[in-house]
């Protein structure tokens, strides 16, 4: 296998470099981040058998067929990504550790560190019950709070502030600069934990759209890290080296993870990757002290919350599965299609008009049914286009027998809706962010599932799986985009 044979040829160069550079933190990290890409890139694929047979295995409602894939193989990357980190301790504190004196060791780092990789610990311990045993919603909402307290403690300890500052037009009502809101502060970061954990989970359901959005948000975040690392303010800068020290292994392994995860996949994430990467967010966000930026990064999954929020929450319908719905063209013409099927109505009268009958030990069998005979004839004429003459000079591409599948938006009966449902749905129709059908006297039926990538269908019409993956990372990177211009260039305005 390549991947095994690249990794056996690149891992003792990447071993031998994390030596030389041990002194270093940040290269050491890098280099315990290559490691941990490379080691996530060989065991993905070595673990599917092996979370098959556990039972750790679901179909792909997208595609013709159904395949069968490794299921909740996030647990994977996540915990090399935990052996990573936990390597990485001693390498970050070399030197503190190499002193004669132990005064001067600063727990306080050490403190925060640990309470990081604790939370994300009890958030990979959560994915994987949910992946295992289906969690219900309440479980979902209260576990993320209880495994944020380690870091809302540190940060407690800390001395973290929790004054905010006010909108230039604000300062007159409140007559000062900021408000210090106290415990109110940490309810707000216990929320904007269980939400990073869940705003992930809900905007999936396609290959590479949980890994692909991930990455885009954290190398957003390493950018805004690399550019305000030399901060003039220490404190400010170790914020930033910090948050670099636990998303460079992060985007390593959900790197390979993407690779296998990418249409087509060959493996699913699984909640367990969706809480892993929430949490690592929430926790940068926390102890990084820009949690109001990470709320710019991800406006694409707070705009899907807000959007579903109608089917969350029960006010329409909601199916288990909201993924959009497959279908499948067949690449021969339909006008060609249309022809055969009346030759082979023709058949199948012209029979039972006879009344043939094959006797027992006849060499003549019984004619075909419709289905059958349609089967043979289309076969036949796809022989016939392989086997068409071509002009001389470059082969053309021989036309595809594959029948091609796309993805429409996905739908959901009003049957049963609340008043306030379809209220908001009607909303929804009015601002064009919704495809309402109704019946003959103008009463609405059903409308698209309320996920942005049903929405994103809405508009398009059609995509296949790849180009609706794309959409999404597209959106994501115009988000990241806006979100740098809002938090370096319109700040001013309001600050």
């Amino acid at each position: 296998m390549m991947h095994a044979k690249v990794t056996a040829a690149v891992s003792p160069v990447v071993v031998a470099l994390l030596w030389q550079l041990r002194d270093e933190p940040l290269a050491a990290c890098l280099c315990m981040a290559a490691l941990a890409g490379l080691a996530t890139w060989c065991v993905v694929p070595a673990a599917t058998a092996t979370f098959k047979r556990a039972g750790l295995s679901g179909a792909d409602l997208a595609k013709p067929g159904r395949p069968v894939l490794a299921e909740s193989m996030g647990v994977a990357a996540a915990t090399i990504y935990l052996a990573a980190t936990f390597l990485f301790i001693p390498l970050q504190f070399r030197s503190q550790l190499a002193a004669p004196s132990r005064h001067a060791f600063p727990f306080e780092r050490l403190g925060q560190y640990l309470s990081a990789l604790l939370s994300l610990q009890s958030m990979v311990f959560l994915g994987f019950a949910d992946d295992v045993i289906d969690l219900r919603w309440r479980y979902k909402l209260l576990l993320p709070t209880i495994a944020s307290i380690p870091v809302l403690v540190v940060y407690y300890v800390g001395h973290g502030v929790t004054h905010v500052v006010l909108p230039v037009f604000m300062r007159g009502w409140f007559a000062t600069n900021t408000v210090d809101l106290g415990a109110l502060y940490y309810v707000y970061m216990g929320l904007m934990a269980v939400f990073c954990t869940n705003a992930i989970n809900i905007l999936a359901g396609i290959n590479g759209v949980e890994v692909g959005q991930s990455l885009v948000i954290a190398v957003s975040i390493i950018a805004k890290d690399i550019a305000n690392i030399n901060s003039s303010n220490p404190e400010a800068g170790y914020c930033h080296l910090f948050s670099l020290y636990l998303l460079l292994p992060f985007v390593a392994v959900s790197l390979a993870l993407y690779y296998w995860n990418v249409y087509p996949a060959r493996v699913f994430v699984g909640d367990t990757y969706c809480y892993f990467a929430g949490m690592t967010f929430a926790v940068c966000g926390i102890l990084g002290h820009f949690s109001k930026t990470l709320l710019l990064l991800f406006v694409p999954q707070i705009f899907n919350f807000v959007y579903s929020a109608p089917q969350i929450f029960g006010l329409v319908p909601c199916p288990r599965h909201r993924l959009p719905k497959m279908v499948v063209e067949s690449s021969i013409p339909a006008g060609l299609v249309a022809k055969l099927q009346r030759a082979v109505d023709a058949d199948s009268a012209a029979a039972c008009d006879s009344g043939f009958e094959a006797a027992p030990g006849s060499r003549h069998p019984a004619p075909a049914t419709g289905l059958d005979a349609l089967h043979r004839t289309i076969s036949t004429a796809m022989l016939s286009f392989s086997k068409t003459e071509r002009p001389a000079g470059p082969r053309p591409r021989r036309p595809s027998a594959h029948a091609a599948a796309y993805l429409v938006p996905s739908r959901a009966a009003l049957a049963g809706s609340r008043p306030l449902g379809l209220l908001i749905v009607r909303l929804y129709e009015q601002l064009g962010i919704a495809d309402v059908e109704r019946d003959a006297h103008g009463a609405m039926v059903s409308v698209n599932n309320l996920t942005l990538l049903n929405l994103v269908l809405v508009q398009c019409r059609r995509l296949t799986e790849a180009q609706l993956n794309n959409r999404i990372l597209l959106i994501q990177l115009a988000n990241s985009a806006l979100a740098f211009i809002i938090r370096y260039q319109l700040s001013n305005v309001f600050y």
